[in-house]
């Protein structure tokens, strides 16, 4: 049988959470003659998730393919992935997150509807303490949705974006034949931090594809509690912000003119947070990291060329 759309879903230490994300996708609700198959690619050298594939492709649900690069770089793995998918479409989820039962289906049907080469769906906190942290009272920063009806075209550099969220490839499906046309769509030397997908978004949306919101493909994202730390979210937009920098830069058509926009753009963040970050009085202590996080993006821009690596996390 002919495959419809290929999930991918890399693994490196969080097999405790991966077999959440892995039930949750072989029970999907998709329509009569939708075929669907999974690709676990473990990154990590004790090819850790080897053991929960196997037992869970012996159920027989769906067709299940395990493979494994030791090689820290995501990049690596994603292209592994697509290279081994089958279907018209690649869909990719996290190894922290769980779909829900609709999410396969409408983010097929959506690219099936408008015709758009990759739709994004939104993602929701699930946090391991049962509550959003208290400096984040309602978990916006770890939530992604535009609420924009479904089929609203996304443009990367508009008004989309000013929301203040980024797309990423956690909870996208793309179109294989216009996306994915070349040996290694994921740069390489973008995949040793998670940059990976915004170079590439970037480099598809420069060359005129397509993408769209889908908001009835909902995955919910486990946060565990050392990630709820504001030292966390810190670090972690930080480098957001260096991977849009070295990502705008590297795939503009006149870099060094971006180069100088993207400078003048993080010193004017990092300038005015800072003064706000004195005057507001965030510096007296308290709940709010608002100043703080919005210094760190600013940073970002201005270090883009500094290692930016992975953020630690706690290991299985």
């Amino acid at each position: 049988m002919a495959i419809d759309i290929s999930v991918v879903i890399l693994s490196y230490d969080r097999v405790h959470l991966l077999e959440r994300t892995l039930v949750a996708c072989l029970r999907p609700d998709v329509a009569p003659g939708v075929a669907f198959e999974i690709i676990v690619v473990d990154n990590h050298p004790d090819r850790l998730a080897e053991g929960l594939v196997e037992r869970l492709a012996a159920l027989g649900v769906a067709p299940m393919t395990y493979l494994a690069d030791p090689r820290r770089n995501v990049s690596i793995v994603r292209n592994l992935g697509i290279k081994a998918a089958k279907g018209r479409y690649v869909a990719f989820i996290d190894d922290d997150e769980a779909p829900d039962a609709a999410w396969l289906s409408e983010l097929l049907a959506c690219l099936e509807r408008t015709g758009a080469d990759a739709a994004f769906g939104p993602k929701h906190p699930e946090f391991e303490a049962g509550a959003p942290p208290s400096w984040d009272p309602h978990g916006w920063r770890y939530t992604l949705d535009y609420q924009e009806p479904s089929d609203t075209p996304i443009h990367l550099f508009g008004r989309l974006r000013k929301k203040g969220k980024g797309l990423g490839s956690g909870n996208a499906a793309f179109r294989v034949a216009t996306c994915f046309d070349m040996a290694e769509p994921f740069s390489v030397a973008f995949g040793d931090g998670n940059g990976e997908d915004t170079h590439l978004l970037f480099r598809l949306a420069l060359s005129g594809k397509r993408f769209v919101w889908c908001p009835t493909a909902m995955v919910r994202e486990f946060i565990e509690t050392d990630r709820t730390k504001p030292s966390y979210m810190i670090t972690r937009m930080k480098r957001g912000s260096q991977h849009y920098a070295a990502s705008r830069i590297a795939t503009n058509d006149r870099p060094l003119l971006t180069r100088v926009k993207v400078t003048l753009v993080g010193m004017a963040q990092l300038c005015i947070h800072a003064g706000l970050y004195v005057v507001s009085f965030e510096w007296v202590g308290g709940e709010r990291f608002d100043h703080r996080i919005g210094m760190a993006k600013g940073l970002g821009k201005l270090t883009y060329r500094a290692p930016i690596g992975f953020i630690d996390e706690k290991a299985a």
